[in-house]
């Protein structure tokens, strides 16, 4: 992914990560905490950025045992002969196992659609992937307002790419292991 072809595809997935909050806000505007409580999480991944992966997650807290959750993700890598871009984004849920959403244990799911284009010896391909992901965590809420969220879980990618007439498959079962800082409001 190189000049305007590049910042067009980060400008979108950032245009959706910001059209998904507004669009959270007006459909959850009810307000499911009492006065003074937390109903909304940004968070990011700082750990992924050293594996080139950027991911930032927004939680909206709708019932108070319940948050939707909208999730943007950005990777390039460049080694030897491979380049390869991947943007996405995707939408789930997060089941507190009390009514303290969006503190303490949860489990849940997300969907994302990740789009993936690879350059292989100057032969190129793109395209769309689908994950599944169902996920355990705990979040902490420390001083006034910053959280702390690790949680683990199991994800499945659907998708392949076509490179030198061979099609590569890129689909299975694999761990999803995070950590995420955020700031609550």
């Amino acid at each position: 992914m190189t000049g305007r072809r590049g910042v067009a595809k980060v400008g979108t997935v950032l245009v959706m990560f910001l059209l998904l909050i507004g669009g959270t806000q007006m459909v959850f505007s009810q307000e499911a905490r009492a006065e003074g409580e937390f109903g909304n999480v940004i968070s990011v991944n700082p750990f992924g950025l050293l594996l080139g992966v950027a991911n930032a997650e927004y939680e909206k807290v709708w019932k108070p045992n319940m948050s939707f959750v909208g999730q943007v993700v950005f990777a390039s890598e460049s080694s030897g002969r491979w380049d390869w871009t991947l943007l996405g984004g995707g939408v789930g849920v997060k089941r507190y196992l009390n009514t303290t959403a969006p503190e303490k244990f949860w489990f849940g799911g997300n969907a994302s659609v990740n789009y993936v284009s690879a350059e292989y010896r100057r032969d190129s391909d793109s395209s769309f992937f689908l994950g599944l992901a169902g996920l355990v965590g705990y979040k902490w809420i420390f001083g006034e307002r910053f959280t702390v969220e690790p949680s683990f879980g199991l994800l499945i990618s659907i998708g392949s790419l076509s490179i030198e007439g061979e099609s590569i498959p890129i689909s299975g079962l694999g761990g999803a292991l995070g950590i995420s800082l955020g700031y609550a409001f």
